[in-house]
């Protein structure tokens, strides 16, 4: 009794740290999760759990995404889906700020680029959302020009900066090193990238007990 005891104890105060860590450290995927939970939970949603994550299951035939200890996957979803996303949280845990950038739109993206199914298609695709990102950086650039040099404005440059890097970087990533992969109609291997095959191998590592 009194080890069953410990290992309650234990599980209660690691869930505790992992929801703690989620909320600071991994607070910006997390607390966007939290208010797509309350918009499904006002919406009938009921919520379950896998380890210390909270998910909600809704709609069918598209799969998962996750924000920080939250994740939301199709009805019809496999288990290998919820593990998948579970462990997207354990990288959120060691992210933090950064989850959104070097995974999260990454892996949108590339999940919806992989959709298209020519190379042209895929091209096409990555070329107008990163022109369009570009585009709105520069309206915040000139947005910063239009209104001096105060502290607001200034935001608006770094924003437009960030912006049109960024959007720089996912092109390069797109068009040089991840469409190649697909030339000839070669199938590529959802998890043959770094942060999708990481995600699978954390969930199956720490989860796999739980489902």
């Amino acid at each position: 009794m009194n080890e069953l005891k410990a290992e309650r104890t234990k599980r209660a105060v690691k869930t505790a740290a992992y929801w703690v860590w989620s909320l600071t450290w991994g607070g910006v995927m997390t607390w966007l999760g939290t208010l797509i939970a309350l918009a499904l939970l006002v919406t009938g949603h009921r919520p379950k759990r896998l380890g210390p994550n909270v998910y909600f299951e809704t709609g069918t035939g598209w799969g998962g995404m996750e924000y920080g200890a939250f994740f939301f996957v199709a009805k019809d979803d496999s288990p290998s889906t919820r593990l998948h996303e579970a462990g997207h949280g354990i990288q959120n845990l060691i992210l933090g700020p950064f989850m959104p950038f070097v995974v999260c739109i990454p892996s949108a993206v590339r999940y919806w680029m992989r959709r298209s199914s020519s190379n042209g298609g895929k091209k096409a695709f990555s070329g107008i959302l990163t022109g369009l990102m570009a585009l709105l950086g520069a309206a915040f650039i000139v947005l910063s020009a239009l209104g001096g040099a105060t502290g607001g404005y200034i935001a608006s440059l770094a924003v437009g900066i960030i912006l049109i890097v960024y959007a720089g970087a996912l092109a390069l990533w797109l068009f040089a090193f991840e469409i190649p992969k697909y030339a000839g109609g070669t199938y590529v291997l959802y998890d043959s990238i770094w942060f999708e095959g990481s995600a699978t191998r954390l969930g199956e590592k720490y989860y796999s007990a739980h489902t």
